[in-house]
């Protein structure tokens, strides 16, 4: 999760990352997100010759709109314009994307223009008022923003298409043994440590 989210931010491809609670979705965007940080970083870090990022998330639900995707979008573009897109990239992290899929606004149909050519929404989403959402060109020279999507299931083909789809299983008996091994070295070599 960590390395796809790493290049999927530099790249500015988005990225769908699905798996069940607990599959280390979030801890690698937070991992992503405060060692990042561009020419900050401490000296001789590789991470130094990367750009700094700045995360905006936004928590899905069934009562998620167009305008509050759109907004978010909106945040991380004027983040990255003010900052300057050769030093930092803004990245939308919707958590919980699929549960924006039950609501019967479709506010996920932003997406499909937001993640292929960064135009603004579609003219049959509506907010919460039952309004058209009026669609907002954006130049073709604005830098697009990072993408990243999470969730505890896929969502439908039409948005995973618009980007890569990371999908962490269930780990066989090996894995969870080499895991549990791990754990129990590390464990092991911190009470045999001298304390200084």
């Amino acid at each position: 999760n960590v390395f796809m989210m790493f290049v999927g931010i530099d790249l500015k491809i988005p990225l769908f990352v699905i798996g069940k609670p607990g599959s280390s979705k979030s801890l690698a965007k937070s991992i992503i997100s405060n060692s990042m940080q561009g020419i900050r970083c401490p000296d001789g870090s590789i991470l130094q010759n990367f750009k700094q990022i700045q995360i905006m998330s936004y928590q899905c639900s069934q009562l998620s709109t167009a305008d509050g995707i759109i907004g978010i979008f909106n945040t991380c573009r004027n983040i990255q314009h003010k900052t300057g897109s050769n030093v930092l990239t803004a990245c939308v992290v919707l958590e919980e994307v699929g549960l924006a899929e039950d609501s019967p606004l479709l506010p996920l149909k932003v997406l499909h223009p937001l993640l292929e050519d960064s135009s603004y929404g579609s003219e049959d989403v509506q907010d919460l008022q039952g309004s058209p959402v009026k669609p907002k060109i954006v130049d073709e020279n604005e830098k697009r923003v990072a993408f990243i999507g999470i969730s505890n299931w896929s969502l439908d083909p039409a948005k995973m298409n618009r980007g890569i789809m990371v999908s962490r299983g269930d780990p066989g008996i090996d894995e969870l043994i080499v895991s549990a091994r791990g754990i129990c070295e590390s464990s092991v070599l911190q009470e045999t440590s001298p304390k200084g």
